[in-house]
C-alpha cells in the first residue's frame, strides 16, 4: 500500500505534463489556424469574391456549393458563385483556416497566359498545389506530373521524343487492333440489348493501349472478366483502380476518412501491389534482348543507354504509374463524353445534324460501310494512316475538341509562394499581387464563358472549329483542355489519337442510348430529368459511369 501511495505523486505529475504538452500542442495548432485565416483575411480585398467572414472566411457561403454531399464536381459550386458575383474574370473563394491559402478561381484565358507560362523568377511556371501530395500513392514520389524544377525538366526532357506526332502515329496499327476489340465488345452489348456503363469499356481499352505502349505488356483487360488475371483481387489493374478510388476522398471535406484507420493500410497494400508488379516487368523489359527497335515500348526507348541502376528503376516506375493514371482515366472519360454527344442524336434536331455530318465525312474517307474504317486503316502504311486522321477527318477532329471544351476531364492546380515577387493579377484597374494564393484554372468555366464563345456557349457545335473568323475573334489560351505552357500534358497527341480512331470506328455502326440523367422530360410528363454531370474523382468522371444501351445501326449488319 505504501509503495503504491508512493506511486500516486509520480503518476499526477505525469498526467499533469502530458496535459500541459496536449494543451501547448492544442494551442499551436489553433495559433497556427489564426495566423493563416489572418493572413488570408487582410488581403486581397481588391479580388472579387463573396463576402467573406472574419472568422470563417467563405466556408459557408461557398463550402454550401462546394460540399461533397452534393456529389458534384466542384466546378458548378464555383459556376455559381461565379454568377453571383456578375461573372469576372476571376475570383477568390477564401477557405482558411480549413485551407492555409485562398483560392483563385480563373474564368477567362488571359489570367491564365500570364500566370501558368514562363517567367524570369519562375522557369518552368508556378509549382503544383500541394494538393498533389494525395496522388502519391498512385503517381509515386518521382512522378512527372509532380515533379517541379530541373529535376522535373530533365524527366520531360527524356520522354518528350516518344510522345511526338510522328512518333506517335507509328503506333496507330496497335491502337487500331485494341479498338476493333472494343467494336467487337460493343457488337455483343448490341446483340444482348444490355444495360452496361460505358466508363467500364472504355477503361478497359484505354488501359490496354497504354500498357502496351509504355511497358509493351498486354494484359488483355478488354477480354479478361472481372476476378480473373491482372483484374484479380492481387492483380495489378485492380490495385491501380483501387488506388484510384481511394485517393477521392482527399480533400472532399471533413469526416471519417480523414481518421479512417483502415484506408491507408489498404493503400499501402495496393501500392506495394502495383510497385511490385511494375519493377518486375521494368527490370525484366530494360534486360530483354528479345526485342527490336519497333517492338520496344516508349519506357524502354527513354532509358536506352543509361545504367539501369535503384534510382532509374524507381523513376521509370513512377513514371509509368503517371502515364497509366492519365493514360487510362482522362482518355476513357473523353471516349465516354464522345458516344454521349452522339447519343442525342436520337431526341436532338442538331445532334442528329451533327452526327449526319459526321457520318457523311467518314464514308467519303473510308468508304460507305460502317466498320470499314478500322479495316483501312490496318491496312495502310504509318504515313498514310497519319495523313487520314490528321488532315482528312476535319469534322472529327473538330468533334473532339467540342467535346473537350464542354467536358474537360482534368484541370491544374498551382501554389504561387508566399515570397514570390513578380507575379501579379492584371485586373482593370491595378495589379495586384497573388503572392500566397492556389490558383485554379476553371477549364469548366473558361470553355464555357459566353463571354469567350459566344451566346452559344452552352451548346455542342463542333463547326465552330471549322468557322476561321469565329477562331481568330478567340483570346489566347481559351481553349485549353490539356493545359498550355511548358507543363501542358505531354500525351495530349495520344489522346487526340486515340480519340479519332474510336470515333471513326463506332459513329456509323452504333446507335447509343443514355439510360437515366438524360436530361429530358420523364415519359409520363413530369418534371424534366437532371442530365448527366461529373463529379471529382482524382479527374473529372461522369457521375453514374455513363449508363448506356447500344444498337446495332441498320447499315451495320456485320463486319467487313
Amino acid at each position: 500500500m505504501e509503495t503504491l501511495t508512493g506511486l500516486e505523486p509520480k503518476l499526477y505529475h505525469v498526467q499533469s505534463t502530458l496535459l500541459v504538452i496536449l494543451a501547448l500542442y492544442l494551442s499551436y495548432r489553433i495559433s497556427q489556424w489564426i495566423y493563416k485565416a489572418y493572413r488570408i483575411r487582410i488581403r486581397f480585398h481588391d479580388i472579387p469574391s463573396l463576402p467573406r467572414h472574419l472568422i470563417w472566411g467563405n466556408l459557408i457561403n461557398a463550402g454550401e456549393r462546394l460540399k461533397p454531399s452534393l456529389k458534384r464536381h466542384p466546378d458548378y459550386g464555383f459556376e455559381e458563385i461565379w454568377r453571383d458575383l456578375g461573372e469576372p474574370g476571376c475570383f477568390l473563394v477564401d477557405l482558411a483556416p480549413v485551407e492555409d491559402r485562398g483560392f483563385l478561381i480563373i474564368a477567362e484565358p488571359q489570367y491564365v497566359e500570364a500566370l501558368v507560362n514562363s517567367t524570369e523568377e519562375f522557369k518552368y511556371s508556378i509549382p503544383k498545389s500541394n494538393s498533389y501530395r494525395a496522388l502519391k500513392s498512385v503517381l509515386g514520389a518521382e512522378s512527372i506530373i509532380t515533379k517541379e524544377g530541373a529535376a522535373w525538366k530533365a524527366m520531360r526532357k527524356r520522354f518528350n521524343p516518344f510522345f511526338q506526332p510522328r512518333y506517335i502515329h507509328s503506333l496507330t496499327g496497335s491502337i487500331v487492333s485494341r479498338v476493333d476489340i472494343f467494336v467487337e465488345r460493343l457488337q455483343s452489348l448490341a446483340k444482348s440489348g444490355i444495360t452496361f456503363k460505358m466508363a467500364d469499356y472504355a477503361q478497359d481499352l484505354t488501359t490496354d493501349i497504354i500498357t502496351q505502349l509504355t511497358i509493351a505488356q498486354d494484359f488483355n483487360a478488354q477480354s479478361t472478366p472481372e476476378g480473373h488475371g491482372e483484374k484479380s483481387p492481387t492483380g495489378l489493374l485492380t490495385a491501380s483502380r483501387r488506388l484510384s478510388e481511394m485517393v477521392y476522398d482527399t480533400g472532399q471535406g471533413v469526416g471519417f476518412h480523414m481518421i479512417d484507420p483502415i484506408r491507408p493500410l489498404k493503400s499501402l497494400f495496393y501500392e506495394s501491389i502495383f510497385d511490385h508488379k511494375l519493377t518486375a516487368i521494368l527490370k525484366a523489359s530494360i534486360s530483354s534482348t528479345d526485342i527490336t527497335s519497333e517492338s520496344k515500348s516508349i519506357t524502354q526507348l527513354a532509358v536506352s543507354g543509361l545504367s539501369p541502376n535503384k534510382a532509374l528503376i524507381r523513376s521509370c516506375v513512377d513514371q509509368i504509374k503517371s502515364f497509366l493514371f492519365a493514360g487510362q482515366d482522362t482518355t476513357a472519360t473523353l471516349i465516354q463524353w464522345i458516344c454521349y454527344e452522339m447519343s442525342k442524336a436520337s431526341h436532338s434536331p442538331q445532334h442528329a445534324t451533327i452526327l449526319s455530318r459526321l457520318r457523311q465525312e467518314h464514308d467519303a474517307v473510308f468508304g460507305p460501310h460502317p466498320f470499314s474504317a478500322l479495316h483501312v486503316l490496318s491496312s495502310l502504311a504509318t504515313a498514310e494512316s497519319e495523313s487520314i486522321l490528321t488532315s482528312k477527318l476535319p469534322y472529327t477532329t473538330a468533334f473532339i475538341k467540342e467535346t473537350l471544351r464542354l467536358h474537360p476531364p482534368a484541370a491544374t492546380v498551382r501554389a504561387v509562394p508566399w515570397e514570390a515577387t513578380s507575379l501579379s493579377l492584371p485586373l482593370p484597374s491595378h495589379p495586384v499581387s497573388i503572392a500566397g494564393l492556389q490558383i485554379y484554372p476553371s477549364l469548366y468555366l473558361i470553355q464555357r464563358n459566353p463571354n469567350i464563345w459566344g451566346p452559344d456557349a452552352h451548346l455542342f457545335n463542333p463547326g465552330r472549329w471549322l468557322d476561321d473568323a469565329y477562331l481568330a475573334r478567340l483570346p489566347l489560351g481559351a481553349y485549353r483542355p490539356f493545359e498550355r505552357g511548358p507543363r501542358n500534358c505531354i500525351g495530349q497527341e495520344l489522346a487526340m489519337l486515340e480519340g479519332r480512331v474510336v470515333l471513326v470506328s463506332v459513329a456509323r455502326g452504333f446507335v447509343f442510348e443514355k439510360v437515366g440523367l438524360t436530361g429530358r422530360a420523364v415519359v409520363d410528363g413530369g418534371e424534366k430529368e437532371r442530365e448527366v454531370w461529373s463529379e471529382h474523382a482524382v479527374t473529372s468522371v461522369p457521375v453514374d459511369g455513363m449508363v448506356m444501351r447500344v444498337s446495332m445501326n441498320e447499315k451495320a449488319t456485320f463486319r467487313p
